[in-house]
């Protein structure tokens, strides 16, 4: 039987929306959301092992192909999109890596609240499926309540100290 993953220890810290590439014509979003990172029991190893370690949580929601109107977060502030679950079209292409694998994430609701000076207030609701990859966790719901903000586009110019 796969383990319980400790849902109470998903510290969200912040999430990026950037712009995602073109699908069926439109432009689309990604988006990450940050965690601070905890250990957590390993369900694939033996506690009583000499070389048991535990697992480290430390990556970020991964969700790209989203349907949203505008990556302006005025336009975005007080709305609530849902999406079908994958492989129905519109679903959001989600996932998590752990345990050396992608792990899907459906999000199938986004909630955004009142802009604010620290960012835009979001709810991601969905289901982390953690059977999928054989992660040792059961699939789960839930909840992720954060901050959004637009990601800074990096500009890539060489320097050479000389």
């Amino acid at each position: 039987m796969d383990a319980v993953f400790p849902v109470d220890q998903l510290r969200p810290l912040y999430a990026e929306l950037f712009q995602g590439p073109q699908l069926e014509g439109r432009h689309t979003a990604n988006c990450e959301v940050h965690f601070a990172p905890f250990e957590l029991p390993n369900p694939n190893n033996d506690e009583a092992s000499e070389d048991y370690e535990p697992l480290t949580f430390e990556s970020p929601l991964r969700l790209d192909f989203i349907d949203l109107p505008s990556l302006n977060l005025d336009v975005l502030a007080g709305q609530t999109f849902t999406f079908p679950v994958n492989p129905e079209p519109g679903y959001i292409d989600g996932s998590v890596y752990f345990v050396g694998a992608h792990n899907p994430v459906d999000i199938t609701r986004i909630t955004f609240g009142t802009l604010t000076e620290h960012g835009l207030p979001v709810i991601f609701e969905g289901t982390w499926l953690m059977e999928f990859e054989a992660s040792g966790f059961q699939d789960f719901a839930v909840t992720i309540r954060t901050t959004l903000r637009l990601r800074e586009v990096q500009n890539h110019t060489d320097s050479h100290d000389g």
